[in-house]
């Protein structure tokens, strides 16, 4: 899942919409860099509790979650799911991630994505004060904190596999 979001800096300005030349690759998309994490989001963040004291995974499946609801909204290689609640179950768990952690309602995708990516990075290399200033934008301090002692988010779970098996499903020949 880091690799996906080492992309997020050179996908931000068409938001993933347009990463890669849509070759196939097996079964897997370069069109779409979240497949992945797709496939990978029950095993990396499907029991939220086993965040709880990881906040560098914390956060970067709060960005995950960020980047999968904001695919299916403006993504054309997302907003055309066979499941046609995986649109709904997104944005709820967005909201329920967001309200676990403190973040405003309001917060746009693209910077809530982004600090919790750098927030994730800043994490991995022990540099907490780099993470308290990633998450300025969506609540500083108070988010690390409770990134640190996550929950369980059962929104969270069922967008977690709901997007796993959307990503194994094939779309117009998209693998």
């Amino acid at each position: 899942m880091k690799n996906a979001l080492l992309a997020f800096p050179l996908c931000s300005a068409l938001f993933l919409a347009a990463c890669g030349d849509g070759r196939l690759v097996g079964n897997i998309g370069l069109a779409d860099p979240l497949r992945g994490p797709a496939r990978a989001a029950p095993f990396e963040y499907g029991q939220t509790e086993k965040l709880a004291g990881r906040p560098a995974a914390a956060a970067e499946a709060a960005a995950q979650i960020e980047a999968f609801a904001n695919a299916a909204e403006t993504d054309p290689l997302w907003t055309h799911p066979r499941n046609a609640t995986l649109l709904p179950q997104l944005q709820i768990a967005r909201r329920e991630f967001r309200q676990a952690l403190g973040v405003p309602s309001a917060t746009p995708p693209a910077v809530a994505v982004n600090a919790f990516a750098q927030a994730s990075a800043a994490l991995a290399q022990a540099d907490t004060r780099g993470a308290e200033l990633a998450l300025a934008p969506v609540g500083g301090g108070a988010t690390l904190a409770r990134l640190s002692n996550l929950p369980r988010l059962p929104r969270v779970e069922e967008a977690a596999q709901a997007v796993a098996i959307e990503s194994n499903r094939n779309h117009h020949g998209r693998g």
